[in-house]
């Protein structure tokens, strides 16, 4: 069975304020030139299709035009689609059965009752196991094991069994995502790879950013097809899809990757680490005009320096006449610039810590990354909006 994995497509995103849907309809159009070169017989697509729950018409519109233009493409191809923890569930599933009609599963939930429904025959080629972002206190050791039960007792020995999920496996490269401690990466807590079980050929993986094989040569993440954040690029990640082989139940798989070209690469300037101001806005003068880009500014501030005054005249004027898009400024101190506090700076945080910080702290931590002065009289007026968004809620809990 020959499949093409990819994932994490996050359509509809709001990059800095820019509508990236010319860098989609690019990995669309790679991709169904893809399809009709392998002629796989399956196209799964491991969640995270879009980048907020709730995205507007004109990207569901798109999406479920691009999914019949794949289609198109290749007509007896198997095509499964699961929901991430940027997905609506329920959206995924409202409209499973017309989309059946051109051989689409769209698997919002995991079916704790039957998970037969999640278990999807490839024609005659083999069996996907379709388990979509689900609560991590659903997907423990007992469901693990119920749903190797249920495979067993549905797939013939011979075939190869997928499994696709939305999960952060233990161990993984992580490298530039976001939003991790010990315990999470992306907000998805950790799970074993040994949880989900060793019946499986190939697990095909949505959630981390960063491409990896992994477990033997028998899991991966694909990665996303397109950036979707400066980090990304300067964690060197590669972007792209996988195709993978599977010859019989029990062998080990074949997995190749096919990079996607980006129209409008993420460069930060500089590229490793940060410049101050000056050397900065040069480097952007001296940008090609000809490279569509989006641009990130890495600025480097001594710690009693603020960002000029007039920094948006400035990037304006340096940007004039060229077909990047500015994106935003990232600005740190030089104080912050030892691999110590760096990694503080960075750290993620769990709600219980969040819960305890002091909002003095919190905000003046923000301002300084901002570059800007956190003042004695700017302290006392946030104590005083402060103390009046406390006793405005204290009043309404006793009411």
């Amino acid at each position: 069975m020959k499949i093409i994995h990819t994932s994490d497509w996050h359509l509809g995103q709001n990059f800095f304020g820019y509508d990236r849907s010319e860098d989609h309809e690019s990995m669309i159009a790679q991709l169904i030139d893809l399809i009709h070169a392998e002629e796989p017989d399956a196209l799964v697509i491991a969640g995270d299709i879009f980048d907020i729950a709730t995205p507007n018409t004109t990207v569901q519109k798109y999406f479920s035009e691009a999914i019949v233009r794949i289609h198109d493409a290749r007509p007896a191809m198997t095509i499964v689609c699961i929901s991430g923890n940027h997905d609506s569930a329920s959206r995924h599933e409202v409209h499973q059965t017309p989309w059946e009609a051109l051989k689409v599963k769209m698997i919002g939930k995991a079916n704790m009752t039957d998970m037969k429904e999640n278990i999807i025959p490839v024609d005659s080629k083999g069996w996907i196991v379709a388990i979509p972002y689900t609560n991590e206190r659903f997907l423990n050791d007992e469901f693990y094991s119920k749903l190797e039960s249920a495979v067993k007792e549905k797939t013939s020995e011979e075939l190869p069994i997928i499994y696709v999920g939305h999960a952060a496996i233990t161990g993984c490269d992580h490298a530039g995502h976001e939003l991790m401690n010990e315990r999470f990466v992306g907000g998805i807590e950790y799970t074993g790879l040994d949880e989900i079980g060793d019946i499986y050929d190939y697990i095909a993986l949505g959630h981390i950013h960063k491409a990896q094989t992994f477990g033997n040569g028998r899991a991966r993440y694909c990665g996303t097809p397109i950036p979707v954040s400066f980090n990304e690029a300067l964690s060197g990640y590669e972007h792209g899809f996988s195709i993978v082989e599977t010859e019989v139940h029990g062998s080990i798989p074949s997995i190749r990757t096919v990079d996607v070209k980006c129209p409008h690469p993420l460069v930060s300037i500089p590229s490793d680490g940060h410049a101050p101001w000056k050397e900065v806005i040069d480097s952007l003068k001296k940008f090609p005009a000809d490279i569509k880009a989006y641009i990130r500014l890495n600025v480097l501030l001594k710690d009693s320096e603020q960002m000029p005054f007039d920094k948006d005249r400035q990037i304006q004027e340096a940007m004039e006449g060229k077909k990047a898009r500015y994106a935003v400024t990232n600005p740190t101190r030089e104080s912050l610039v030892s691999e110590e506090r760096r990694q503080n700076a960075i750290k993620a945080i769990t709600v219980e810590e969040l819960q305890n910080l002091d909002p003095v702290n919190v905000l003046r931590s923000y301002a300084e990354s901002q570059g800007m002065t956190f003042s004695d009289n700017f302290q006392g007026m946030f104590d005083i909006v402060y103390r009046n968004i406390n006793d405005s809620g204290n009043e309404n809990q006793e009411a």
